[in-house]
């Protein structure tokens, strides 16, 4: 294959141009950057609970360096976190407290190494900085924020993609001294999520395409044993054998869910319902995964069916070429079996499921790599500066979309966190427990002996000057002039106060329910509907969802906590709702 450099074309290295990218791909580091520092909240949520706080308490209280090892590598539900259980270790040795925040940001530490690890492989292609321009646009975009903010999900994906993809690098070099680096950085990966035992397959195919046989041996064998270990006391009750049911009984949602997921990156109307919500990321999907099959099939057809050593060469170019193509192949690897895994085991959970944020991860980073890929096996300078300027509209309307879309929706997550904080600190549920499950005496035991212990604390936030109020709020007469309207019931309730019925507009503020026992805040998602966060529109309607499983068994009086309103921040109506 001929090689054709454009190194010499000054449209694009002029000194100008190189200025341009530079900005340009820093552009999406540093938004992405403060979008964590802005909603990035020290609250714990579900898992991060157990995995974080209950592992540092076990871990210090372990009294022999075994039993350390043994809350190090034992699993939290289907996962092993060993990674984000050392960086936990790692905080808490330097500081003597646990941080969410702290926790996320180093998960983006990850994140942007997977984007060094992509210019690393950019750079072996004599490309100028701006054809890379897309890939941080595409990479580092909030459309996967629940794995970004998250802290639980962000030290699993991010970590084990950005590992994954390196201990592919390192066989992809082909050298005897990276293939061990590659192994210790393999099982490593693997212990850090189940989603990293998808690794072996990844390496065994770079390895075979290597006819290195002696390490696909060795690759194997050490994988096989890192299997093993890694399900051998794994609790039991996971469900999944509930997806072999699913897939006998609907197979095409199976198959079907496999390109939504690999499309996700272009799931453009997340508002309507989910059967035409998923045509556009389907559709999408086809035309990536047949994308990826032909640059497959031009990549490694020269290899198959030859001898070892038909088509390397001493030309560095050409070395470089080989490299870069067995890394897009081990890669390619990698995202395919997680996402054939993904689509067989979770849409039982409902289909919206293979839309759903955590995972969009990983449309963005094949979507990425296709880019690159074609970017390696470019044929022409016209061919090259089409797919570049091709790349640089997509990704910029992309980057640019997924802010404005989903930036209302992380602002509202993380006053929806901060509330539910105070049930959690005052009622033994809120930061995802339901009441009366076993998970409820696991996180009250664990957020109060980490706060004794100095471990963790609450963040002050908007309804902090009026905590004590709230919970000896029951004296307060119903004021008769608030009318609250409540529907619903069952899962939940939905409570909202009459149009314009505030005096002042609102920004945080939370529906209030109180029995004699209990205070419960609800968060009112009104200012930030997309609308309303983006005109900047006055509020003066406070308007919540009451999660039922999360309230003690009870009748409450329904309230408003406006913090705004400086006279009255604290009000109820003579409105009730019972939870069964």
């Amino acid at each position: 294959m001929r090689l054709i450099s454009i190194s010499n074309s000054y449209s694009f290295q002029s000194r100008q141009s190189r200025v341009l990218a530079s900005v340009l791909v820093t552009i999406p580091i540093l938004c992405f950057w403060a979008l964590l520092l802005t909603y990035v909240a020290n609250v714990p949520w579900i898992d991060d609970i157990d995995a974080f706080l209950s592992f540092i308490i076990g871990y210090i209280d372990a009294p022999t360096l075994s039993e350390k090892l043994d809350w190090l590598i034992r699993p939290n539900n289907e996962h092993r976190i060993l990674i984000g259980k050392l960086i936990t270790l790692t905080f808490y040795k330097l500081t003597g407290e646990v941080s969410y925040r702290w926790l996320v940001f180093a998960a983006f530490a990850f994140l942007l190494g997977l984007l060094g690890l992509f210019y690393r492989v950019f750079r072996s292609t004599n490309l100028p900085l701006l054809a890379f321009v897309p890939v941080s646009f595409l990479l580092l975009q909030p459309q996967y924020y629940l794995t970004s903010l998250w802290a639980i999900t962000a030290l699993q994906h991010q970590v084990v993609i950005m590992m994954a993809f390196t201990a592919i690098y390192l066989l992809a070099s082909d050298t005897q001294s990276r293939f061990g680096v590659a192994l210790a950085v393999q099982i490593l990966t693997s212990l850090s999520m189940s989603n990293g035992l998808f690794a072996w397959v990844a390496g065994a195919v770079v390895l075979a395409l290597q006819r290195q046989w002696i390490r696909l041996a060795v690759w194997l064998v050490v994988g096989a044993g890192t299997i093993v270990f890694y399900f051998h006391d794994f609790p039991d009750g996971q469900g999944n054998e509930t997806s072999v049911s699913f897939f006998l009984k609907y197979p095409y949602l199976v198959f079907l869910g496999f390109f939504t997921f690999t499309g996700g990156l272009f799931d453009f109307f997340s508002k309507v319902d989910i059967l035409w919500r998923s045509i556009l990321p389907t559709l999408a999907g086809f035309a990536i995964i047949l994308t990826m099959l032909v640059l497959l099939w031009r990549m490694n057809e020269p290899r198959l069916g030859h001898r070892m050593g038909t088509y390397e060469s001493s030309n560095r170019a050409t070395k470089a070429l080989w490299k870069r193509r067995y890394f897009f192949t081990g890669c390619y690897t990698f995202l395919m079996v997680n996402a054939v895994i993904i689509a067989f085991l979770r849409p039982r959970f409902g289909y919206g499921v293979m839309l759903i944020s955590n995972y969009m991860i990983y449309p963005a980073v094949l979507v990425s790599l296709i880019y690159l890929n074609v970017l390696s096996e470019r044929q022409s300078e016209f061919t090259l500066n089409r797919w570049v300027g091709l790349g640089l509209l997509l990704s910029l309307f992309i980057w640019a979309n997924w802010y404005v879309v989903q930036l209302p929706k992380i602002a509202f997550r993380k006053h929806q966190i901060l509330t539910y904080a105070f049930n959690q600190k005052h009622n033994k549920t809120g930061l995802g427990p339901s009441w009366g499950s076993p998970f409820v005496a696991l996180a009250e035991r664990t957020m109060n002996e980490t706060i004794r212990r100095g471990i963790y604390e609450y963040p002050e936030t908007y309804y902090t000057p009026y905590e004590s109020r709230l919970l000896s709020s029951n004296q307060l007469k119903p004021d008769t002039s608030l009318h609250i309207r409540v529907l619903g019931g069952g899962y939940s309730y939905i409570a909202e106060t009459d149009y314009n019925a505030l005096a002042q507009p609102i920004d945080n503020a939370a529906i209030v329910i109180q029995s004699p026992e209990r205070t419960y805040l609800f968060p009112s998602e009104i200012p930030y509907s997309f609308t309303n966060y983006y005109l900047n529109r006055p509020v003066r309607t406070i308007q919540g969802e009451i999660i039922n499983p999360t309230v003690a068994p009870g009748r409450y009086r329904v309230g408003i906590l406006s913090p705004s309103d400086e006279k009255n921040p604290i009000r109820f109506s003579n409105q009730v709702v019972t939870v069964p």
